[in-house]
């Protein structure tokens, strides 16, 4: 039984490692999901082993260390301030695209268990460092194909950014950090040539790809840390080799005179085509990322002042963002507006869970190198302050790339494995309790009642609702428009918390068909709105602080009114809540105007004038409060230029193009223009159709499409021989314009658009 135990658990410390090659498209966020699955699946089984070991041999009973003790407290303070939280449920259950929360902390906390309690011997932590790199070298070969533009294996998700199996950048710089400082940890006690070679070439290779995935605090994390350790090696570990420490004081003066040229040669053709230097010298307050990055620091800073102690719990930071809303990250309509994190290891713990959370979480990570010095310190060999050395740079990378990013199950599970390995070095208590042979049996016994549930509920059926929500979205594409139907709703039946991803998704399967509704039967479509209108009613119920929500809710409701009118009235209810949680976020007033227009014209279509006009005076004032919060958002004037038009006053829209002028917002683009002069159609305010379609012709003259609707223009104001002349033009590009182009001719000819 020893033995097979033992086998079940190495299986598993082995596998562990692996995990970040592991990707499948059946689930929905592929680079995540399953990796997630799999390592709680994984930890389950070998912490029950675990506990069967521990009850059959005494010398397996892990002493309860300072790492293990600091992280049960973190876990401890984290869950107390989740409880005060909006919503327990998603602190603990986390969503898809992160699959963190509480869970998963949980299953690190008994991985930690696991590896400090049963890897004893240094040639263990050797054979798992062996496993990592080798397995973080995998990662490296597969982002070489990226860069290489070899996507046979998989391509890459982030563009030129090498993103490699793991599908964000910044996650890849910071896995592969860790295993850097491993390959360099197995070189000192490694005595193999061979393997010295392989090492190197791993680490090389590794060092390539951290600075191609292009992510600033990946590459600043880890040439602080090399260059850090090259001092050391020179100056202190191999200080009486000659030849070693005068090359290495090269390197060091090349590396500084490199890195000087490259910001002295910033405006050169070389510096400007090279991705990395462009990231490098490409440092500004000015840069959107920087930006987007300082003013959501100072929103936390300020959510922070509010809950200095505990914080708001943990997956709690969207609160936060959206009270304290920066219009400054709004730049165009496709900016990423919707943080769930501070992007700052510093900031995320103090808002998850206040400086309680925020002081043990960073004792977790420094107070054990304390210990680790001081053991080393007291052997009086200075030779081996290389272990010491290494794991300080280890954590120190960790810290300074997150101060830019955030963890992810990649990154925590080398982060773990350092920490069980720096916990051998810390001090133990409660060892009676930890000895006793009663509290593992106990242990033991709970862990095979509560497996299958655990298992079920943790892992199947989460697992089973993503992949059939895949499934429905694979319907919906194929339109087959009741099986997706039947699908989303057999999903969100199973009530896992990855319904607040999947209702959003069906909400928009439903808006979908309405707007291509022609061969659906109506009171199946009428039914299918009312269903979805449940969903968001329950989304509201469960994250009732959660604004993103409530705009997805009122978006859906604008989109099928035509089912209820009264969803309008309760548009603009969700409306005012929303405000109330994020009152600086122009996409709010956007879509409170867009009710107010919609229901001003089904007032006016039942001939109330007076209710009419108010609905539409407030449209145009909620338009205008969202070009106040941020007035150089080209999105913001094309709305209020939209609805100018649509309530009639459209002699206020020189304005604002002549403010666009001012600021320097280029709306002489076709898409701006086109979508101007669609408003000006409907309203039939030819004269602004010209001005517009004229304009179009000189941006995309090569667009024939233009010069009809500039030659519709000329007609609807009367001036025949313009509109004539035009379609002249377009009919010498023959086939079915040389038709259309005839048959315009003699409509305006005949007086059709007198």
């Amino acid at each position: 039984m020893e033995r097979i135990l033992k086998y079940i658990i190495w299986t598993g410390l082995i596998a562990i490692p692996f995990i970040p090659l592991i990707i499948n498209g059946d689930y929905f966020f592929p680079f995540i999901v399953p990796k997630t699955l799999i390592f709680k699946v994984i930890v389950e089984i070998i912490f029950l082993s675990f506990l069967g070991l521990a009850v059959l041999k005494k010398e397996y009973r892990p002493k309860i260390n300072l790492i293990f003790i600091l992280f049960f407290l973190y876990l401890v303070a984290i869950s107390f301030s989740s409880l005060l939280a909006d919503s327990f449920y998603f602190s603990f259950w986390s969503n898809n695209e992160r699959s963190e929360g509480i869970l998963l902390l949980l299953h690190l906390f008994a991985y930690l268990f696991i590896l400090s309690g049963f890897l004893r011997r240094l040639k263990d932590w050797l054979f798992l460092f062996e496993v990592s790199f080798f397995s973080s070298l995998l990662v490296g070969l597969i982002g070489l194909g990226q860069y290489l533009g070899y996507n046979w294996v998989v391509a890459s998700s982030g563009g030129t950014r090498i993103t490699a199996t793991i599908g964000n950048a910044g996650y890849v710089a910071g896995y592969l950090i860790f295993n850097i400082f491993f390959g360099l940890f197995l070189i000192f006690f490694r005595k193999n040539k061979y393997l010295y070679l392989y090492y190197i070439l791993g680490i090389l290779l590794q060092i390539f790809i951290v600075f191609n995935t292009l992510t600033r605090g990946g590459m600043l994390a880890l040439s602080f840390s090399l260059i850090i350790f090259l001092i050391y090696i020179i100056f202190f570990r191999l200080k009486s080799n000659k030849i070693i420490r005068n090359s290495g004081i090269i390197i060091l003066l090349l590396i500084i005179i490199s890195v000087s040229l490259i910001f002295i040669n910033r405006e050169t053709d070389l510096v400007k085509k090279t991705p990395v230097f462009i990231r490098i010298t490409n440092i500004s307050f000015k840069d959107a990322t920087i930006n987007n990055r300082l003013v959501t620091w100072e929103g936390a800073y300020l959510g922070f002042k509010e809950k200095p102690l505990f914080g708001y719990g943990y997956e709690n930071f969207y609160q936060v963002f959206d009270k304290h809303f920066n219009p400054q990250i709004y730049r165009h309509a496709g900016s990423v507006v919707w943080f769930d994190r501070a992007h700052n290891i510093i900031f995320d713990r103090l808002i998850t869970g206040g400086l309680v959370g925020l002081l043990l979480y960073l004792s977790m990570l420094f107070v054990p190198l304390i210990f680790l010095w001081r053991y080393f310190y007291k052997n009086k060999n200075n030779n081996e302050y290389f272990v010491p050395v290494v794991f300080t740079l280890i954590i120190l990378s960790y810290f300074i790339q997150n101060l830019f990013i955030f963890e992810a199950l990649v990154t925590y599970i080398p982060l773990f494995i350092a920490l069980s390995f720096m916990s051998q070095f810390c001090p133990s208590y409660l060892n009676n309790f930890s000895e006793s042979k009663k509290t593992y049996l106990i242990s033991l016994t709970l862990g095979i009642v509560l497996f299958l549930p655990i298992l079920f509920s943790f892992s199947i059926i989460p697992a089973s609702a993503n992949k059939g929500f895949i499934k429905a979205l694979i319907l919906s594409k194929q339109n087959k428009h009741q099986e997706a139907y039947s699908q989303f709703i057999n999903v969100l039946d199973r009530e896992t918390s990855g319904n607040q991803e999947y209702r959003q998704h069906f909400g928009e399967f439903v808006v979908g068909l309405t707007a291509d509704s022609a061969n659906i039967d109506q009171g199946w479509l009428n039914q299918t709105t009312m269903k979805a209108e449940q969903e968001f009613d329950k989304q509201i119920e469960e994250k009732p602080l959660n604004t993103r929500n409530y705009l997805m809710f009122m978006r859906f409701l604008n989109k099928t009114y035509q089912f209820n009118v009264e969803r309008l009235n309760k548009s603009l209810e969700l409306g005012k809540k929303a405000i109330e949680l994020s009152p600086t976020r122009p996409q709010l007033y956007y879509e409170v105007a867009y009710t107010q227009i919609y229901l001003g014209k089904y007032y006016n279509s039942i001939g109330q004038i007076e209710k009419t006009e108010n609905l539409f005076n407030q449209s145009v004032e909620n338009m205008q409060k969202a070009i106040d919060l941020q007035d150089k958002v080209l999105e913001s004037y094309i709305n209020m230029i939209m609805v100018l038009f649509t309530v009639g006053q459209d002699e206020k829209v020189q304005s604002f193009l002549d403010r666009m002028d001012e600021l320097g917002i280029d709306y002489y683009n076709v898409e701006a223009l086109e979508r101007m002069a669609n408003s000006a159609i409907h309203s039939q305010n030819y004269e602004w159709t010209f001005k517009f379609y004229k304009k179009a012709t000189e941006v995309a003259p090569e667009n024939p499409e233009y010069w009809i609707d500039l030659a519709l223009s000329y007609a609807y104001l009367g001036e025949k021989e313009k509109a004539i002349e035009i379609a002249k033009k377009v009919g010498e590009l023959g086939g079915n314009y040389a038709t259309q182009s005839q048959a315009f001719i003699k409509d305006v000819l005949d007086g059709k658009y007198d």
